[in-house]
C-alpha cells in the first residue's frame, strides 16, 4: 500500500488546477438597492483558478490534500471491513449449520457447506472463543453443539452415535428391538462381529447401553433413564 503513496500524491497535484480550472470561478457586482449604494451595472468578469489570490489557491489544494490524505487513510480500514464481513458470512453459515445439525463433525459441514476444513477450523475457534458453540471431542473426532442448555451431556453423547451410518444402526436396531443380540446385529446389517462388539463396548463405556447375559449370548438393551433423550436427539436426525 505505502507504494501507491507517492504516485498517487503526483496525481493529485498535477491534476488539482486542471480540476480546478473546469470549474472557474464567477464574480458578479451586487446589483440590488441598498442603503448608502446606487443601484446600477458594474461589468461581470470571470476567473481562472489561476487569476484567483495565492491564499485560496493554497487553501484549495490543502482541501484537496486533505480529503486525498483521509481516503487513503482509511482505505485500508474499509478493506478490511469488507474482508471481515465476507468471513463473518462463512462463520454465520457454520453456526446455522451446527445448530440445524447438532453433533455435526468437521467432516460434516465440510461436505455440505463446501468450505475447507482450515476455515472452518479457524471459525470453529472463534466461535468457541465467543461461546457460540461447544465442541466435544470423542477419539480423533470433534462435534459440535450451539452452546445453550437445550443439550445434556448425555444427549450429546447419543448424537456422537448417530452422526456415524454403522454406529447409527447399531443403536437405533438396539433401540427398536430390546434384547437384540451382537450375531442378530452382524447379519442383519452383513457387519462383521468385531466391528458390532467395538461399537456396542463404546456405547456401553459412555452408558448408553447395557447388557444381560443368556447362555454364550450377551442381550443388549438401551438404558431405561436415558429413552427420553434417545428420542429427542434421534427426532433431531
Amino acid at each position: 500500500m505505502k507504494k501507491l503513496w507517492i504516485p498517487y500524491l503526483l496525481f493529485i497535484l498535477i491534476c488539482s488546477p486542471a480540476i480546478a480550472s473546469a470549474s472557474e470561478y464567477e464574480v458578479v457586482p451586487y446589483t440590488g438597492p441598498e442603503r448608502g449604494m446606487y443601484e446600477g451595472g458594474g461589468a461581470t468578469g470571470t476567473l481562472s483558478f489561476w487569476e484567483l489570490p495565492l491564499s485560496l489557491q493554497v487553501v484549495y489544494i490543502s482541501g484537496l490534500l486533505g480529503a486525498s490524505l483521509a481516503f487513503y487513510k482509511f482505505l485500508p480500514l474499509l478493506l478490511g471491513i469488507i474482508k471481515s464481513n465476507s468471513k463473518n458470512q462463512n462463520r454465520n453459515k457454520i453456526l446455522e449449520f451446527i445448530t440445524a445439525n447438532p453433533g455435526s463433525s468437521i467432516s460434516d459441514i465440510e461436505r455440505h457447506l463446501k468450505i475447507n476444513r482450515s476455515t472452518i477450523r479457524f471459525h470453529l475457534k472463534i466461535l468457541q472463543t465467543f461461546n457460540k458453540i461447544k465442541c466435544v471431542k470423542k477419539g480423533r473426532v470433534v462435534i459440535s453443539f450451539k452452546n445453550s442448555s437445550e443439550y445434556t451431556d448425555t444427549e450429546q453423547k447419543i448424537a456422537f452415535f448417530l452422526r456415524n451410518d454403522t454406529s447409527k444402526s447399531i443403536f437405533i436396531s438396539i433401540l427398536h428391538e430390546p434384547g437384540i443380540t451382537n450375531q442378530d446385529i452382524a447379519q442383519t446389517f452383513n457387519l462383521n462381529k468385531s466391528t458390532v462388539h467395538w461399537h456396542i463396548n463404546d456405547m456401553h463405556r459412555e452408558g448408553l447401553v447395557h447388557f444381560k447375559n443368556d447362555g454364550k449370548y450377551k442381550r443388549y438393551f438401551i438404558k431405561p433413564t436415558i429413552k427420553a433423550d434417545v428420542k429427542r436427539v434421534i427426532s433431531e436426525y
